[in-house]
């Protein structure tokens, strides 16, 4: 598994809004992270669609959670940007060797385990350290 860019940036900048006790504009959370802000507006985009974040319109306006950082996991995130767990290209699409390929359950059930780690990990673990 290889998380891509918008998967790491996602996580951080649901780790930033998190931490922030009021609403967090994409400027700032581009200024803390060193992210261009057009690229984070194409991140959070996802999350506002994914109701991971809720955005606020106006002068004070800004990004917040739609819930606590204890319910929302890291594959919560990942799954938002694309990134999934399945580590061979076979268990993505249609493999002419899926009933023969004994190497399937290995991927089949790493995959699982990842999911299973990324789904038990939430934002508030990451703040809290407990990683």
């Amino acid at each position: 598994m290889k998380i891509s860019a918008k998967g790491q940036y996602a996580v951080r900048l649901m780790v930033d809004i998190a931490k922030s006790q009021e609403l967090i504009s994409i400027n700032n959370i581009a200024k803390n992270q060193d992210i261009s802000p057009k690229y984070l507006e194409q991140i959070v985009s996802k999350l506002v669609k994914a109701n991971l974040l809720e955005g606020i319109r106006g002068s004070l306006g800004g990004y917040k959670l739609t819930k606590l950082a204890k319910d929302i996991s890291i594959k919560d995130i990942l799954e938002t940007t694309g990134d999934t767990s399945s580590l061979a290209p076979c268990l993505l699409g249609d493999c002419t060797r899926k009933n023969k390929c004994k190497a399937k359950t290995v991927w089949t059930t790493l995959g699982e385990l990842i999911d299973n780690y990324l789904a038990s990990i939430s934002l508030q673990d990451l703040i809290d350290n407990k990683i």
